[in-house]
């Protein structure tokens, strides 16, 4: 629908208007603000056929027309065509388009018209508008840094994510001015692209005019489904689903759309979703049978309420059949500039965060300070989120009906009653909620039952649980040999056994999109001598390595002897139990995943039960390296405060590199010192809010007499000298310097290399010890420009056997690189514990080896160059060959 009330330092406005023409020339808006000039919608009775010869393009050749001839004799009728092609659709197919060059005789000809017996009716086209202007700066210095993602956040979109990223093969229509097909954050999910007006297969826009004129489309675009987690730009809720982009403006005006033209084309080529970020006041028939058309296809329909911040009617998203939008702000308040009545069905962010962006950041044609994105907020954002919201359900159930994906946006709607007391009924059924709703997509199920126990004694009860897929809405249950013998209960309890013997349990669940039926054979064995039925309890099922953990038998029946085995078995039973307690304690020496085997016997029986991956227990061995290449940290665990973040990404460390990545949060309030003044103790002690930390629970040291730390850090963008803190903690509080003495560091700017810290930690060998880093920055992070943020990568932790007193003699060695990617001179860290000859070679993707060389190093950190410049662009391995072994760094040159 329509956008308005768009700031930026001015408020500008942009009018993307609907225009139902059949020609490519487009002119000037006279007469009408609401109603197309000269245009008439007009429509037979479905059990008259005019018999008007129809052309290939749509036109009538107004002669042919015996029909209106009395039209065309009393007023100057410029064009006459047929401008829908559903042969199914019998109002479509009797619907013509008349265009007069007097407008003002619109209202006799619609009197005449309407009082021929064969015509339903005749009406004036409606006109369409949204309204913007895009914010063209990622944050303001003076209101405090923004959270890009905040609108993703407010709908938790990743943990919807972590139930669907969505199918392909589901498509949303983005029916608007035009869509960049180009981009690099929509390129490969545009499966079809039509231009309307000029009929070519391209939705970009024209090469010329003002690249921000024609961004609109594309912004609607990102928002419903960017191509996401790319490493590159912004995210789409939809994931992985597809754009059918559709052009439907004249290249001559970027704020013109023919509506129905590009409407008609999406519903005719397969879309699951058409998303409409335009709008109006006017009312149309015509187009009221067109949306009919396609929810009759079960198309679903989504679209804007509009900006005016009134009640009055609004069109498209006030038609039958259409899931009209409102917009909130990042606290679920009603956007200042959003419409409000009760035809609205939901909301979805579409407003402003605060402090923060002033809008939605998304994709654009316009290529602003953050690249080929910027941020828009209105109605028209709002829409494209609940439509890309609209694909994840369909591919949770791609039969699911348009009625379905309305009721299961509603019923899954966070209220926002609270937050906005005067609008109460006028917002729809409240804030989407992206996880609920995929949570609660029903599809045909897959029936799944489970009980607390299946051994009983005879007269004893069981409670049975439903845990089919699907959400099914009736069960149908059958328990042989029990009383009840049938339930038709979700979950029935109290189910009576009184014979002894072995029993079959069938559920049979259904809803809408089929039924499941499982038969359970022998699933309840009744028995008045039963072996142990074998249970427990663990005071942490993911505890850390050699922390105690008790274990409390919870088996029935008795049992009188016990025996727990582990798989790995590298535990140690502690506080005087052993494998043939009740209840033993063990710690885990190794972080890993664990199975159990609990054997128990009484006088009936013994009974074994492996219960599979039950333990995950946490820590580091030594020695440990972690690059972070998988873009997950496997060992550390992160977390930050309210003004502060971490996260594995590449920002920083250069394409596909992964690092530990530091930074602020979304807020500058709070925090004490300036760019050149704040100071560690500030940092640590007064800015806490500020603080990140990476850490793992215990270190285990225990067969060294020496224990040594390196790691890789840098710094990103920089706004100040002293707006970034870094620091290594032992045991939660002691702060320990690195080889030269440092304790608390400040990477100063983001031109800086990598430069290797190295610490030793030897007064903790012998034991086990928890380590963390920790940062504390002021500045949030931006996917063009970062702020005072750290960046860590490469951890390396070694162990070695001799006296602390003794030089290192445990072979190690590894390596650093950089700049990475580089252009021409690559430089690299050897760090070793051993002098010696080492052997580098660079070695191609292709394993073409160009370059050699052998050189005789000292113990210690040595820092070698090699010119690269006149070798191809491409990906490279350097590789480093000792006494000590093969170290190999990944290189990118360009």
């Amino acid at each position: 629908m329509k956008n308005r009330n768009y700031y930026k330092f001015k408020t500008i406005f942009f009018s993307i208007i609907t225009l139902f023409l059949i020609s490519t020339g487009i002119k000037a808006q006279t007469f009408e603000k609401y109603y197309q000039d000269g245009q008439l919608f007009v429509k037979f009775i479905d059990s008259y056929d005019p018999q008007i010869p129809v052309n290939e393009d749509h036109s009538v050749n107004m002669k042919d027309a015996v029909y209106f001839q009395d039209i065309f004799s009393k007023f100057e009728v410029e064009s006459l065509s047929h401008p829908f092609d559903f042969p199914d659709d019998i109002k479509l197919e009797r619907t013509y388009l008349l265009s007069f060059k007097d407008h003002f005789a619109l209202d006799e000809a619609i009197a005449m018209l309407e009082a021929k017996p064969e015509i339903e009716y005749a009406e004036k086209v409606p006109m369409y508008y949204i309204e913007f202007s895009p914010n063209d700066s990622l944050y303001n210095l003076v209101n405090g840094p923004s959270n890009w993602n905040w609108h993703l956040d407010v709908i938790h979109a990743e943990e919807a994510w972590d139930v669907t990223q969505g199918s392909p093969d589901i498509k949303v229509a983005i029916v608007d001015n035009a869509i960049w097909a180009d981009h690099p954050d929509l390129a490969d999910k545009i499966v079809l692209q039509r231009d309307v007006i000029y009929n070519t297969n391209s939705s970009s826009p024209p090469a010329s005019g003002n690249p921000g004129d024609w961004s609109h489309g594309t912004h609607c675009s990102g928002l419903a489904t960017a191509i996401t987690n790319n490493e590159i730009g912004v995210a789409g809720i939809g994931f992985n689903t597809s754009i059918i982009a559709v052009k439907a403006a004249n290249n001559s005006t970027p704020n013109g759309i023919y509506g129905y033209q590009g409407i008609s084309w999406a519903i005719q080529h397969g879309p699951d979703v058409v998303s409409m970020s335009f709008g109006g006041s006017s009312y149309s028939q015509t187009e009221q049978n067109l949306i009919n058309n396609g929810y009759n296809q079960g198309i679903v329909f989504v679209a804007a309420a509009g900006n005016d911040n009134n009640t009055q009617p609004h069109y498209p998203s006030n038609y039958n059949h259409v899931i009209s939008v409102a917009a909130t702000d990042e606290d679920d308040g009603k956007a200042s500039f959003s419409n409000y009545n009760p035809q609205v069905d939901v909301s979805a962010p579409g407003g402003v965060a605060y402090p923060g962006p002033g809008g939605l950041l998304s994709t654009t044609y316009d290529n602003t300070s953050m690249g080929y994105y910027d941020y828009y907020f209105g109605t028209s954002m709002a829409c494209p989120v609940v439509s890309g919201l609209v694909t994840l359900l369909r591919s949770v159930n791609p039969e699911l009906t348009p009625d379905d994906v309305e009721t299961v946006l509603e019923e899954t709607c966070d209220n926002i009653d609270a937050q906005n007391p005067d609008y109460i009924g006028m917002l729809g059924a409240g804030r989407i909620n992206a996880y609920q709703a995929v949570m609660a997509v029903p599809y045909e199920p897959v029936a799944q039952l489970c009980t607390p126990v299946t051994i009983i004694t005879p007269g004893s009860t069981i409670d049975f649980t439903d845990q089919s897929d699907g959400l099914p809405d009736s069960w149908s249950w059958s328990f042989e040999g029990a009383s009840p013998s049938t339930s038709a209960l979700q979950n029935p309890a109290n189910i009576n056994y009184n014979t002894a013997g072995t029993f079959d349990v069938t559920l049979t669940v259904e809803n809408d999109y089929g039924t499941s039926t499982i038969t359970m054979e022998d699933y309840i064995t009744v028995t008045g001598s039963p072996s142990p039925y074998l249970q427990f309890s663990v005071t942490d099922t993911t505890p850390c390595i050699w922390t105690p953990v008790a274990f409390t038998d919870l088996s029935l029946y008795d049992p009188t002897s016990w025996l727990w085995e582990f798989e790995p078995a590298t535990v140690e039973f502690v506080n005087g139990s052993n494998e043939t307690w009740q209840n033993p304690e063990v710690q885990f020496l190794s972080p890993g995943t664990y199975s159990i085997t609990l054997t128990a016997a009484n006088v009936n029986g013994t009974s074994t039960t492996t219960f599979d991956d039950f333990i995950v227990a946490a820590g580091m061995d030594v020695p440990f390296e972690e690059d972070f290449e998988s873009g997950l940290s496997s060992t550390f665990q992160l977390s930050a405060n309210e003004n502060a973040m971490i996260k594995v990404d590449k920002r920083a460390a250069g394409d596909g590199f992964y690092g530990l990545h530091f930074s602020g949060g979304t807020s500058f309030s709070g925090w004490s010192g300036g760019p050149a003044n704040t100071t560690p103790e500030q940092a640590w002690e007064e800015n806490i809010a500020f603080q990140a930390d990476a850490g793992v629970c215990n270190v285990d040291a225990t067969p060294y007499a020496g224990v040594y730390l390196f790691f890789d850090m840098r710094q990103t963008f920089s706004l100040g000298n002293t707006l970034s803190y870094f620091r290594v903690l032992v045991n939660g509080t002691d702060q320990v310097a690195d080889a030269e003495g440092v304790m608390n560091f400040n990477p100063e700017t983001n031109e800086d290399p990598f430069v290797t810290h190295e610490f030793d930690l030897s007064n903790y060998a012998g034991t086990t010890f928890s380590l963390t880093f920790q940062s504390c920055c002021k500045l949030v992070d931006y996917f063009y420009a970062e702020g005072d943020n750290v960046f860590i990568d490469n951890i390396r932790i070694y162990g070695s056997m001799v006296g602390v007193d003794e030089l290192i003699e445990i072979p190690f060695q590894t390596i650093h690189v950089y700049p990475n990617p580089v252009h021409d001179l690559l430089g690299f860290d050897y760090i070793s514990n051993v002098d010696g000859k080492i052997d580098i070679s660079l070695i191609s993707a292709m394993g073409q080896t160009v370059y050699t060389n052998r050189m005789e190093v000292p113990k210690g950190k040595f820092a070698g160059r090699i010119d690269v410049s006149g070798f191809s662009k491409g990906v490279y391995v350097l590789n480093i060959q000792s006494q000590n072994g093969t170290s190999t760094q990944k290189i990118v040159l360009r």
